[in-house]
């Protein structure tokens, strides 16, 4: 994996996958509670928070 920190509003799917990586490095996120089922839904959730959030920029840059 690159060391570069991916940014959310450029590259949101980069940015969630990092995300859930740190998390689980720091011993907040456990692969091995369950099934992948649960590290998928928090990878999507990031993942979605940050493409509804480049949309946002993306509307209001547009206004501008």
């Amino acid at each position: 994996m690159s060391s570069e920190i991916a940014h959310p509003s450029t590259n949101p799917k980069q940015a969630a996958l990092q995300l859930v990586i740190e998390l689980v490095r720091a011993g907040k996120l456990s692969p091995l509670q369950g099934d992948a089922s649960n590290m998928i839904s928090i990878y999507e959730q990031f993942k979605a928070h940050f493409e509804a959030d480049k949309q946002k920029k993306a509307s209001v840059s547009a206004i501008l």
